[in-house]
C-alpha cells in the first residue's frame, strides 16, 4: 500500500502558530489522497496544553512525535511502520515541512522498496533573505552577539539550503516574492507558491459585544520579530493613540513566553493575555487587529485569520508582503509610528470604514487564501508525470 511521509519541526494544529497552521492544512490535503505517516521532530519543541496531538493522530495512518537527539532513528521508525503494513508498505509521496527536517526527509528517500515517486520540500519562506533585517533588529535591542551569529552563520545557511533543495524535485514558499527571487537565483530548482490559507473561522459559543476601543494583536510571542512589534507598539504607537482616546487599548493574545513583552505588559492600555484555547471570541470583540511588523519573511497568516473573523487590519508594508492587497480597499498600511496612531484612531471612530474593510478582506481571502486553493496546488504536483 502506497503512503504519504509528512516530516515537521512543529506539531500540525489548526489553531496557535502560523507555522502550524499551515503545516495543519498540507497534512489535510495529503490525507485525502492516501494515508499519511506524521513524524513530528521536536527540533521546535511541542507547546504542550496548546496544540494537541491528538488532532493530527486522528487524521494519519501513524504519528511519531521525535525528540531531538533522536532524529537518526527516524528512517528506522518508517520502515518499522511500512514493514507491518499488511501486503507491505510504500513510499509514493515525501513532505518536508521547513529546511530544518530537510535531512531527515532524506534520509527517508531509500526507506521502503522503491524511491518515493513525489518529494517535496516547503520552505515557507526564504529564512536566508531575513537575516540581515533580524540581525539588524536584534543590534537595535543591543543583542550584538545574536546579529554577529546570524550574519556569521548565514553562508553555512545559504549553502545548506542550495544542496538539500537540490534533492527535492518541488520546493514551495508562501510568498511569489520569494519564489521569484529563489528561482532566479536557483534556475535549475523547481519552485512553486503554496499560498498561505486559512479555514473557514468556527463561530464562537459565546457571544462578545464588539467594544469600539479594543486593539488586537496576535501571534507568537517568543517569535523575535513579534516581540519587537508588541514592545515598539507599546512604546511608540500606544500612548499617542491613548493622547487622543484613553479608552484605546491593546490585548495581546498568543503562544509563548516572552521577557520582552512582559516587561510592557504594565503599562497603561495593555492587557497581555497569552495563548488561548480559541481565538473566536477574542476576534469578535476586537474593533481592529494590528501587525506592526519591523522584520519578517514568508506571508503572514494572522492577517489571513482576521480578514476571516472580520476584523479590520492596519499592518506595515513589511507585515502583508506577499499578499496581494491594496491599502484602503482590504486594509491599511501604516509605517511610521504617526501613520499607525492616526489609522487606528480613524479605525476607532468611523464605522462605516471598519464595515467597508471587513467586506472586501473577507471577500478576498475566500477567493485566493482558501483551503481548496492548497489542495488544488498540492493535487498537481502530486499527479502522476504524464507520459
Amino acid at each position: 500500500m502506497k503512503h504519504s511521509l509528512l516530516i515537521t519541526p512543529i506539531l500540525p494544529h489548526p489553531t496557535g502558530s502560523g507555522c502550524a497552521m499551515r503545516a495543519s492544512v498540507s497534512l489535510e490535503a495529503l490525507t485525502q489522497r492516501q494515508p499519511l505517516i506524521v513524524v513530528h521532530a521536536k527540533v521546535w519543541g511541542d507547546r504542550p496544553g496548546i496544540f494537541n496531538p491528538e488532532w493530527a493522530r486522528a487524521r494519519a495512518a501513524a504519528l511519531f512525535q521525535v525528540n531531538p537527539d533522536r532524529l537518526r532513528d527516524i528512517r528506522a521508525l518508517v520502515e518499522d511502520f511500512l514493514e507491518g503494513v499488511p501486503g507491505g508498505g510504500t513510499l509514493d509521496v515525501i513532505y518536508a515541512f521547513r529546511q530544518v527536517v530537510a535531512p531527515s526527509a532524506i534520509a527517508c528517500i531509500g526507506a521502503g522498496s522503491c524511491p518515493p515517486r513525489v518529494t517535496l520540500l516547503d520552505l515557507d519562506d526564504d529564512e536566508c533573505a531575513r537575516t540581515e533585517p533580524f540581525a539588524q533588529l536584534h543590534e537595535h535591542s543591543g543583542r550584538q552577539e545574536l546579529a554577529q551569529r546570524l550574519r556569521r552563520d548565514l553562508p553555512q545557511l545559504t549553502l545548506a539550503r542550495q544542496m538539500i533543495m537540490s534533492r527535492f524535485q518541488h520546493v514551495l514558499l508562501a510568498n511569489p516574492e520569494d519564489q521569484r527571487h529563489l528561482q532566479e537565483r536557483y534556475p535549475a530548482v523547481a519552485f512553486s507558491q503554496l499560498p498561505n490559507v486559512i479555514r473557514e473561522p468556527a463561530r464562537s459559543a459565546e457571544h462578545q459585544e464588539l467594544d469600539p476601543h479594543r486593539i488586537l494583536f496576535v501571534g507568537t510571542l517568543d517569535y523575535f520579530p513579534n516581540e519587537d512589534a508588541v514592545t515598539q507598539f507599546v512604546r511608540n504607537v500606544l500612548p499617542r493613540i491613548r493622547v487622543a482616546d484613553p479608552r484605546m487599548h491593546l490585548r495581546i493574545v498568543g503562544v509563548g513566553e516572552s521577557d520582552a513583552v512582559a516587561a510592557v505588559a504594565n503599562a497603561a492600555g495593555v492587557q497581555l493575555v497569552g495563548a488561548v484555547p480559541e481565538l473566536g471570541s477574542e476576534y469578535a470583540a476586537a474593533a481592529m487587529a494590528v501587525v506592526p511588523l519591523r522584520a519578517g519573511s514568508g506571508t503572514r497568516i494572522k492577517i489571513l485569520e482576521a480578514f476571516a473573523h472580520g476584523v479590520p487590519v492596519v499592518s506595515t508594508p513589511l507585515g502583508a508582503a506577499g499578499l496581494a492587497v491594496t491599502d484602503g480597499v482590504e486594509l491599511l498600511l501604516a509605517e511610521a509610528p504617526e501613520d499607525f496612531v492616526a489609522a487606528c484612531l480613524r479605525l476607532g471612530r468611523d464605522r462605516s470604514l471598519r464595515d467597508r474593510l471587513v467586506r472586501a478582506a473577507g471577500a478576498w481571502v475566500r477567493e485566493h487564501h482558501s483551503t481548496a486553493t492548497v489542495a488544488r496546488i498540492l493535487e498537481g504536483l502530486l499527479l502522476p508525470a504524464a507520459p
